[in-house]
Order: structure tokens, then sequence, then C-alpha cells
């Protein structure tokens, strides 16, 4: 296989280039700014002949790369939300191997392929743990009421005791819905009020923990520990180095997925791609509303490519994916 790159004044400028030079057969590795400015695109052909190597460089195609369109959609949106060059040279890589004229079916079938996702269900219960100011109680509340409105009873508890304020906002919430709070100031009581509930959700809230600080990490640990598991909740537009430390502490202790918060405050994606996959924690749900009554919405392969793709909010939950390919399809049920 040959690799070369190729450089325009615009991405589409770049692609044509590419078309035009190795026809068909090519394969969209990578994507990026050039140093001198414009944009510079990397393909790879199969190696051929340096008289058929010429021929390419001159002749005008006469046909179109399958998915060309689609894949130029990609490489722009990747570039758009500044996904890491290496992060998003892989996405590309797979993208072109389920090439489509629809580029939310290649991008989802590539997100399919380098990140898992595991959406938040009512068959265990559901801790949220985190940084301060991460979201953790507005997700309760979320998840609280959606339980409410699906004719189930949830129990609804919180650690949150040392947090001016933490209490009480929650307490707000599970008023409204006509719901006990149930208090928990230690991990023995944790488990033993997780053992009261025989049926419904289980969603407990916690005070927000710094996992660097070592008094801190050792009463993360025990509530952890007194669950089994925990859900990670971090926002959107995250330093993604400093945010990829957070994760990987986290998950020592027992997170086992994350839910993104205030993604509709963010326009761009790039710095969540790499907390996900270098953390290696999967997606499970997103918030893209301040509104109680709007649950964090779960994540899949399809859901998490229109957001890349810039797709309008309210289309991203009802696209009809009957026609995407099993690897995305199964994921997105």
């Amino acid at each position: 296989m040959r690799l070369r790159s190729f450089h325009g004044a615009t991405l589409t400028e770049a692609m044509r280039l590419v078309r035009e030079a190795l026809g068909e057969n090519a394969i969209i590795v990578a994507t990026r700014e050039d140093d001198n400015g414009g944009m510079r695109v990397t393909a790879a052909v199969d190696e051929i002949s340096a008289a058929a190597d010429a021929a390419a460089r001159q002749a005008v195609p006469v046909a179109k790369m399958e998915g060309g369109d689609s894949l130029e959609k990609i490489a722009e949106a990747l570039t758009r939300h500044q996904v890491p060059a290496a992060l998003a040279e892989k996405i590309m890589a797979s993208a072109t191997q389920f090439a489509s004229d629809d580029p939310l079916l290649a991008l989802g079938a590539a997100i399919d392929t380098h990140f898992k996702f595991l959406p938040v269900s009512d068959d265990k219960p559901l801790m949220l743990v985190g940084p301060p100011g991460a979201g953790k109680t507005l997700c309760i509340a979320k998840f609280a009421t959606k339980a409410m409105l699906s004719k189930k009873q949830p129990m609804v508890i919180s650690t949150d005791l040392e947090r001016a304020g933490g209490m009480e906002q929650l307490a707000a919430f599970t008023r409204l819905l006509k719901l006990n709070l149930v208090e928990i100031e230690d991990w023995n009581a944790l488990r033993d009020a997780v053992g009261m509930q025989k049926t419904g959700p289980i969603l407990i809230d916690t005070a927000g923990r710094n996992p660097f600080d070592e008094s801190e990490r050792e009463t993360i640990r025990e509530y952890m520990a007194a669950i089994g598991d925990a859900t990670l909740v971090l926002p959107a537009g995250l330093d993604a180095t400093e945010a990829i430390d957070l994760a990987q502490e986290f998950r020592k202790f027992g997170a086992s997925r994350l839910i993104v918060t205030r993604i509709d405050a963010v326009k761009r994606l790039g710095s969540l791609l790499r907390i996900a996959y270098e953390s290696r924690l999967p997606l499970a749900n997103y918030c893209a509303s301040y509104k109680v009554t709007e649950a964090p919405m779960p994540m899949n392969p399809v859901v998490l490519a229109r957001l890349i793709l810039n797709m309008p909010y309210a289309q991203i939950a009802t696209k009809n994916t009957k026609d995407a390919p099993k690897s995305v399809y199964g994921a997105a049920q």
C-alpha cells in the first residue's frame, strides 16, 4: 500500500485532488490543517506500477470514489470538532471500510468500531460520581422524573451532606415529585438502604469528590464498594488531558461508564471523543438540556455520529436506523 498526501486551499479542493490522482481505489486515512495554511489529506492506494501511477496523475477521473462525498463530510466534521489527529485517522480509516453514500451510517459504523456504549438501565442501582459541579444532582432529578412518568416508584438517595445546599437542591425536586429523599451518612447505611428497595429504580446522588485527594479517595472507594458499581458524570468541554486523568482515577475505584452533561453548551466534541477513547469508559447517556423533564438520552453510535455531524438535536433520537449496518443498528437498540 502506498501513502500520498495532497494539499489544497480547502478540504474540498484537497479531496478533489485525491480523486483525480487515485480514483476509486483511494482510502482516506487522515485530514489535517497544513502548517502553511489550507488542508492536507493523506490517502492510501494499493501499490501500482510507476506507469500506472503516472497515468493516474494525468487522467481525468471517470468514476467517483465510492462514498467520496460522504467521507469528505466526515473528514470536515472531525476537523471542525478538533478531534485529535491520531484518533481522527483511526475513525476515517474505519469509515472508509464502511463506505456509504450516507455519512451518518459510515461514521456510525466507524464509531461502533472504536468506542463502547452502555446506556443506563433500571436493572441495578444507579450511583452517580464525579467532581464537584459535574451535574450529578440534576441527572438524578432527571432520571427520577423519567421513572415517575413511566409509572415507576424510584428510591432517591443522597450522600451529599457536606456541600452547602446540596441536599436542599435535590430535596426540592423530590418534593415536586412527591418522593421521599433518603439521606445517607455513611457507606454502611447506603448498603442497608439499597437492600430495602424491592422494586423500582434506585438512584443515588453523591457529593462531588476530588479523586486526587487522599482523604477523599478513601470516601469514594467506600461508597463505590458498597454498591459495587458507579457511573461517572463529566461535563462536556473539559480539557481532555485533565478529564482523562479524572476518568481514569474514578475507573480505578469501579466507575463502569460515563454520562456527559451540558453537551448542548459546546460546539466541539473532540475532547469528548478523546476522553471516551483513552479512558476506555463506555459512553452511557448525555444531557442536552437543563430541563428536569428531559431525561439524559441514551448514547449509541448513531446518536454520537449525529452529534458530530451537527445534525439538529430534534432528529438525533428520531432518525430511522433501519438501513444502518448491523454493527450500528445493533448498538442503537
